[in-house]
């Protein structure tokens, strides 16, 4: 019956995670959270005026969609690639966009990939995933609608791919790089124009787990942390967003935001639950101490209160509390 309970809470919390993914990417589908990504990210659209991009983000004359509509959400691309066989992917976002300044006839100039990422973790490089996935959008341009057909290569789109990282490792913390294809002339000295080769740019954001918030840079990695990390009611959230970023609380954007906090307060009161009850009444294992530090060490960077905030928060018994927070230090200063 126990081993039932736990399966049964497994699952749950699985669906919690699944349900605050969904939530993040429907944010990062509104066109106006889009649009401050691109300014910042997409070198196409650095001089152009935020509140213009949206105009830019999936052209087309038959659609008449004003930011002032609650339906500025993209429509988007199929996010399921299966172009090699027995190596689908399935991208978080992809979307295409209009290049400022081009022909009024040319309705996609680049394609947009964004992925949302909790950590950078995983086991490999994400660097090297984010260049695999820009070659499998180059390959997939060949004879598709919006594309290339046969060997017209001059129309090869350029692709970008952005990776916003939530909780990066401590020496990633605040990085923020591009990776493109550049020229280097090994001997005589000739250069092509730069639009035959620029046809990728990777760009990797790695989110601080703190941020000054009542100061006045007001960044795109702030207001990213403000959406998907800040431990504040969704009604600061909102406030911060309109106020500093000047994002239109539409009720689709607004209903997103509240969503997205309580899903997020769910995991947290559930990682503390399975994460530490088992400690209450008769003390650690050593598994479940490296199970409920990690825990408390998480919780401290993503709501940015101290160890004993959140060894309270959890309700932590006072008898085992010296273990934890032993553990605790002794990670933290492994991390350094």
């Amino acid at each position: 019956m126990k081993n039932n309970l736990e399966v049964a809470d497994a699952i749950e919390t699985n669906d919690l995670n699944k349900a605050y993914d969904e939530y993040c990417k429907k944010i990062l589908s509104n066109k106006q959270i889009l649009a401050r990504i691109m300014k910042e990210c997409v070198a196409e659209y650095r001089d152009i005026p935020v509140e213009e991009i949206p105009s830019y983000i999936e052209n087309d004359p038959r659609l008449d969609v004003s930011v002032e509509d609650e339906t500025d959400k993209i429509q988007g691309r199929n996010i399921e690639d299966q172009s090699v066989h027995g190596a689908e992917i399935k991208y978080d976002i992809l979307f295409d966009a209009k290049l400022p300044n081009s022909d009024e006839n040319e309705r996609i100039g680049l394609f947009i990939n964004i992925e949302a990422q909790n950590s950078n973790n995983n086991g490999y490089p994400l660097t090297s995933r984010a260049v695999y996935y820009c070659s499998r959008l180059l390959a997939k341009q060949k004879n598709m609608q919006g594309g290339f057909q046969n060997s017209e290569f001059q129309n090869l789109k350029k692709v970008y791919s952005i990776w916003i990282v939530m909780n990066p490792s401590k020496a990633i913390e605040g990085v923020f790089n591009e990776y493109t294809i550049n020229e280097r002339c090994l001997r005589k000295k000739y250069h092509i124009p730069k639009t035959d080769y620029d046809k990728l740019s990777i760009v990797m954001i790695y989110l601080n787990n703190e941020y000054d918030i009542i100061d006045d840079k007001h960044d795109l990695t702030e207001m990213l942390y403000i959406l998907f990390q800040a431990n504040m009611p969704a009604q600061d959230k909102k406030y911060q967003l309109s106020e500093n970023y000047g994002i239109m609380m539409t009720r689709a954007i607004d209903e997103e935001v509240d969503d997205v906090c309580n899903l997020s307060q769910g995991i947290m009161d559930k990682g503390i639950e399975k994460g530490l009850e088992k400690g209450r009444a008769e003390g650690l294992t050593e598994g479940q101490i490296r199970m409920a530090s990690s825990i408390v060490i998480n919780l401290m960077k993503t709501t940015n209160k101290s160890m004993k905030e959140v060894l309270d928060m959890a309700d932590v018994d006072e008898a085992i509390r010296p273990e934890v927070e032993k553990a605790v230090e002794a990670m933290t200063q492994s991390d350094r």
